[in-house]
């Protein structure tokens, strides 16, 4: 089989890594993907040549850094098809979510409509604060998202939902729950952390209000995030964190806060993880995400008709068409004796293939359907169909 983005295998110095003296077989993405070269020679770059705060300092290293800094920002607000002045670094999608759910000042009679696939950091911050409305969910797991204007109730201040579930794989209809909210007079928020290294985004084409991601599942480093605002929705937030960096002048007679999204990035912020994600999107968009999509799409479809072969194998949302997922399934095996967890252990010390096992921050589907966890495989773009089958072949004797 074609796998036509294998040529960028050479750029991740990760997969060259050897457990027992065997290569690695990377299938773990969705918890936290390699880094291609040009990320890490970034960071090292901010490291060894240009290290200074940014936004604050009156030298040549300061405004290096603070340039390459905000370049980054230019870089992924053209990458999500949106303006730097609506992007705001956060550390992670977590923090992002945090920050929207906090800036809003939700009350416990508010309701933020859900699915029963989010993601623990798209949940719990909007369960700790409001009322948590879900849709319903399909004996096999796929959420029914054309449940979305039924549950909606008139209290709805907030739509969230992931554009792709981290334990489906799935494509949800974004374009439905942004009609719904709009009809509620509603925003919405969408959780891309597993939708924006596989799918090209485009924030106004969505119909969103918020848009977040992590940086360590986009080809970037770790504890770096990204908020996307509509400006006047960005303006209206409510400041999450004070401190250095967001106030323009702090007297005893007044206090003025900077505008934008430094108003949001209290403190010292992340500069080279920022610098870092920066390059990533940006090599990414030299590969074209039409490509990358394209690629994912194969691989996920390889991945779940091989599945479907295996006897006893359940995969969450086998319902959804092939066609509406990525390179992305989780799934439960008919092996008596053996968890989830146990047999990803056994991928990585037989076999040195790495996927998640447990319940992949989705306790809430897992409980639904009754899994004590389940196996998760999730490709990237240097990833290919033997890596695929080799795993298949592996489950099949591990479980013979």
């Amino acid at each position: 089989m074609s796998d036509p983005l294998s040529w960028t295998r050479q750029e991740f110095p990760l997969l060259t890594r050897r457990i027992d003296g065997r290569p690695i077989t990377y299938l773990d993405s969705a918890s936290t993907s390699p880094k291609p070269r040009c990320v890490i020679e970034a960071v090292n770059h901010f490291y060894g040549e240009c290290t200074a705060n940014v936004h604050r300092g009156v030298h040549a290293l300061a405004d290096e850094a603070t340039e390459a800094y905000e370049g980054a920002r230019r870089s992924i607000a053209s990458f999500l098809k949106a303006s730097p002045a609506e992007i705001v670094f956060t550390r992670n999608t977590t923090e992002a979510v945090n920050l929207v759910a906090s800036g809003l000042g939700l009350g416990p009679e508010d309701e933020v409509v859900l699915t029963p696939l989010e993601h623990h950091s798209n949940f719990l911050p909007w369960r700790l604060r409001a009322r948590t409305v879900l849709v319903g969910l399909s004996e096999d797991g796929l959420p029914r998202y054309d449940e979305v204007s039924r549950v909606a109730g008139p209290r709805a201040r907030l739509f969230a939902v992931a554009q792709v579930s981290n334990t489906a794989g799935v494509i949800a209809p974004i374009a439905d729950w942004a009609r719904a909210a709009r009809e509620r007079g509603a925003a919405l928020l969408v959780d891309a952390s597993q939708s924006s290294s596989h799918l090209p985004i485009d924030v106004g084409k969505l119909g969103c209000d918020y848009l977040v991601l992590s940086g360590h599942k986009l080809l970037g480093p770790s504890g770096i995030g990204v908020l996307f605002a509509r400006r006047p929705l960005l303006d209206g937030l409510a400041v999450y964190q004070s401190g250095g960096g967001m106030v323009r002048y702090h007297g005893e007679d007044r206090v003025e806060l900077q505008d934008g999204p430094q108003r949001l990035e209290a403190g010292t912020p992340n500069i080279e993880g920022a610098i870092g994600l920066g390059a990533a999107v940006e090599w990414l968009q030299t590969i074209g995400m039409e490509a990358v999509r394209a690629h994912s799409q194969d691989l996920g479809r390889h991945l779940v008709e091989g599945l479907r072969l295996m006897p006893g194998a359940r995969i969450v949302a086998d319902s959804a068409p092939l066609e509406h997922r990525i390179g992305l399934a989780a799934f439960a095996l008919d092996a008596p004796g053996l968890t989830a967890d146990g047999i990803a252990r056994m991928l990585c010390d037989r076999y040195q293939i790495l996927v998640s096992g447990g319940y992949h921050c989705a306790h809430i589907l897992h409980h639904r359907l009754r899994l004590q966890g389940t196996l998760r495989v999730s490709t990237h773009l240097f990833n290919t169909h033997a890596e695929i089958d080799a795993l298949l072949a592996a489950l099949r004797e591990l479980t013979a």
